[in-house]
């Protein structure tokens, strides 16, 4: 049974699951030490790694880097991928990259935003690439702050959400990933599907729960979240017991 059939199973059986970003062997062998249900790497590393303001920047290659690390510190938890900006535009394009992220980092599944590419989605499936589809906040399309914010609050929004997380469930995709979507919107997404739901910063009603590790660390080179910031106390102990040594 693979780590992703796995998964699928325990979900069923009603489990939990849990979603940290990782980019390199140590982090991603700490979280898999914790039993950490999937290992993310994310195109998040545009900010986080590279401190850059968003994650357009980023490059396959550095994806595939960045996940090659990942996965020699992992042994239990699941690896998914990010596909960056730019590499699935069309289906030929979306297909090969797809294939040459899974044969060189051996990944589990890839994640994908969503936006006017279902057609492309429903493609790779049909070429059985295993894919979770990203909604609501997509941050590769953001294009300034203004599209930082909730997502489904107004009723054509939380329709054209709806109806995408449906048709993806009916393709078949292996799970959602829902990103600042209003948390009632969430909670009716993962009612009424039947592959898991996972979110960010879209309410506590859904299968799992996604973090950046340095967001959750409280060091993220960027804005940490509110429920994260205080966890810079702890390495400000660590830190200035260093200093004191002698």
């Amino acid at each position: 049974m693979s780590k992703l059939e796995k998964l699928l199973k325990n979900y069923k059986k009603g489990k939990s699951i849990s979603c940290i970003t990782a980019y390199d062997a140590s982090i991603s062998k700490f979280l898999d030490s914790k039993n950490i249900s999937i290992i993310l790497i994310g195109d998040s590393l545009g900010q986080v790694i590279k401190g850059n303001k968003t994650t357009h920047n980023v490059t396959l290659q550095e994806i595939i880097y960045h996940s090659k690390c990942a996965m020699s510190g992992i042994n239990k938890s699941l690896l998914m991928v990010d596909l960056p900006k730019n590499t699935y535009n069309t289906k030929r394009q979306a297909l090969y990259n797809s294939q040459k992220v899974l044969d060189e980092t051996h990944a589990d599944i890839l994640k994908l935003e969503v936006s006017n590419n279902i057609g492309i989605i429903e493609y790779l499936i049909g070429k059985d690439i295993p894919v979770c589809a990203h909604l609501g906040l997509l941050p590769q399309t953001v294009k300034n702050k203004l599209g930082f914010r909730k997502y489904g609050k107004n009723p054509s929004e939380a329709a054209s959400i709806m109806n995408k997380a449906a048709s993806l469930d009916y393709m078949g995709v292996k799970m959602i990933l829902l990103e600042c979507v209003e948390n009632k919107l969430s909670k009716k997404i993962t009612s009424l599907t039947n592959c898991p739901v996972i979110g960010i910063g879209s309410g506590p009603n859904l299968d799992g729960q996604v973090a950046v590790i340095y967001d959750l660390l409280g060091i993220s080179f960027n804005k940490i979240s509110s429920f994260t910031k205080d966890n810079t106390k702890y390495f400000d102990k660590i830190i200035k017991d260093f200093i004191k040594r002698k």
